[in-house]
């Protein structure tokens, strides 16, 4: 029967019914799990923990959370098999656990990283949270790029205060990766918030549903009219 001759209520059911078929598409379901490459060799283990497939609050919300932040991160190719150890680890539900880390593609990784890498950078500067001593950062010293890079060794024999060459850079790198998964947490954390609301949201418009259809279903039992006697 077309969706026009349905009752409302029942096309919003069936609305939401596809747009969960339209999210499942890219959920590590239990069904499919073999076929991952690695994970298949855990698919038998994992079926048998009913919390890793659960839509209960309490193991949608760590999914939610742990999901966000390890999408962000600077895993890519192995975030499915990190996905399931955390999902086993907070008893989180893993088809939300792992669909999140479908955000991060070899597509969409470039411009991720690079923002969240931005933005833990911001943060290092303003905090010094996570900052790697550089040589550059200590005026006294009164160095430039170009001088240090003409007399790096001199300058180090003159100065045991200055580093060697490799340690800076060492340094420098140090922070960047600090930054990149500094800017991940904050990032993945706030990803998290929005989708823990939303998920919210979402169950109180599906709780207050049920309890109409509820109340529905009282009324018609109790107004129906009485059968002829025979």
């Amino acid at each position: 029967m077309p969706d026009d001759h349905h009752h409302p209520h029942q096309r919003e059911h069936f609305a939401r019914i596809r747009r969960v078929k339209f999210f499942l598409r890219f959920m590590p379901r239990r069904a499919v799990l073999h076929k991952y490459p690695l994970l298949g060799r855990f698919a038998a283990v994992a079926r048998k923990r009913s919390y890793l497939w659960s839509f209960k609050t309490i193991h949608i919300r760590p999914a939610l959370y742990s999901g966000s932040i390890l999408s962000l991160m600077p895993f890519l190719g192995v975030q499915l098999p990190i996905a399931l150890l955390l999902a086993v680890l907070l008893r989180a539900n893993f088809m939300v656990l792992g669909g999140l880390q479908f955000i991060t593609t070899p597509a969409t990784a470039l411009p991720i990283y690079y923002g969240t890498y931005q933005l833990g950078k911001a943060v290092i500067s303003v905090s010094g949270f996570g900052h790697s001593i550089e040589v550059f950062d200590d005026p006294a010293l009164n160095l430039s790029p170009v001088n240090i890079g003409n007399s790096d060794h001199a300058a180090s024999d003159a100065n045991p205060a200055i580093p060697p060459p490799d340690l800076r850079w060492n340094q420098r790198l140090g922070t960047r990766i600090n930054a990149l998964l500094l800017g991940g947490l904050i990032a993945g954390t706030a990803l998290g918030a929005l989708l823990d609301l939303l998920w919210r949201l979402g169950a109180r418009q599906a709780e207050s549903h049920r309890r109409k259809v509820v109340a529905r279903q009282v009324a018609s039992r109790s107004t129906a009219p009485p059968s002829d006697p025979l």
